[in-house]
């Protein structure tokens, strides 16, 4: 590589962080379909579920992010930590649930801040995923269990970490990786916690900024999360003097129009008198800084043709995506 084409790379920080826009971008555009019917979303099915009763079927339970959730006295330690370790348990858990039930995690800790940290299942997949084992309620396998620990400690110990034989919470949906977790690797911060704008607060957010970048943020409430998969998405890509990218941005509509609009007083002459009425005007300089309205599909794109006129290889870089063809 010569000097010049070293000077023209993205800067490393930049580039995980449209790494990690990208995966997320790509989760809420399979969570989109996903709440739709599957005649809607899925070929065969426009042909196959012709009966009236089966028009509204649903996908099977995949998802495409998995989440760690934990408490928020919890999280600026894992933040400079760098990583999820692994328990007294030895594994690291995460919940299955698609992000319409996940207000269920929360219950688990009454009366405690929260936070859930979602990743690619594709890259906790790709440190050993597998789902626990809860026995509970079948003690004729739980004791074959003791029976094979005792006689062989040696095979049995990889199994361990994945069955409980005392619990069953099951409904959890819970999957395990013994190995430690990147945290650099996350897309998705949901936290039950808002400052005094309403916007979410995560303690020690800037510990994860200034060593990985920007990463999404939600309120972690269900119809926050439900509204997001309706809204519609703007973005904003700005590149320095030699035209390489040097931050990208993306929002809500929500955020959005906070952001290029603001309320203006006018004066409005009605039939019996002139009344000042409040009225929504748009900044147009920051509103022609933005893309949109775009799809989540559309944004995922779009950081994909960034990397890729960038001479970043997507294959590699993005070997954890769901969507092989995407700028078909």
């Amino acid at each position: 590589m010569t000097a010049i084409q070293e000077m023209r790379e993205i800067d490393s920080r930049f580039r995980k962080s449209l790494i990690r826009q990208y995966y997320f971008a790509e989760a809420l555009a399979v969570y989109e379909r996903f709440y739709q019917p599957l005649a809607s979303t899925y070929p065969p099915a426009q042909q196959e579920l012709t009966d009236p009763g089966r028009q509204e079927d649903r996908p099977p339970t995949w998802v495409p992010l998995v989440f760690h959730c934990t408490t928020e006295e919890k999280i600026g330690r894992i933040f400079r930590d760098g990583a999820l370790q692994p328990g007294n348990n030895g594994t690291v858990a995460f919940t299955e649930l698609p992000i319409g039930e996940l207000d269920r995690m929360k219950y688990r800790y009454h009366g405690k801040h929260q936070v859930a940290i979602g990743f690619p299942r594709r890259y906790i997949e790709s440190l050993g995923l597998t789902p626990a084992w809860y026995l509970k309620h079948n003690p004729r396998i739980a004791a074959i269990l003791r029976k094979w620990e005792a006689q062989d400690a040696g095979d049995f110990a990889a199994l361990k970490p994945f069955i409980d034989l005392d619990d069953d919470v099951a409904p959890f949906q819970e999957v395990r990786t013994t190995a430690p977790v990147d945290i650099a690797e996350a897309v998705w911060l949901l936290t039950t916690t808002r400052d005094s704008e309403s916007l979410p607060a995560i303690p020690d957010i800037d510990v994860f900024r200034k060593k990985y970048g920007p990463i999404s943020q939600s309120f972690w409430h269900r119809s926050h999360q439900m509204g997001i998969l309706s809204e519609w998405q703007f973005t904003k890509l700005r590149k320095d003097e030699r035209g390489i990218p040097v931050e990208f941005q993306f929002m809500g509509e929500h955020y959005w129009r906070k952001m290029t609009t603001r309320t203006q007083e006018l004066q409005v002459t009605l039939p019996a008198h002139e009344r000042g009425i409040l009225f929504e005007v748009t900044n147009q300089e920051k509103r022609e800084a933005f893309e949109g309205p775009l799809r989540f599909l559309d944004v995922a794109r779009s950081i994909v043709r960034t990397l890729r006129e960038s001479g970043e290889d997507t294959d590699v870089i993005l070997r954890y995506r769901l969507m092989r063809d995407i700028l078909a």
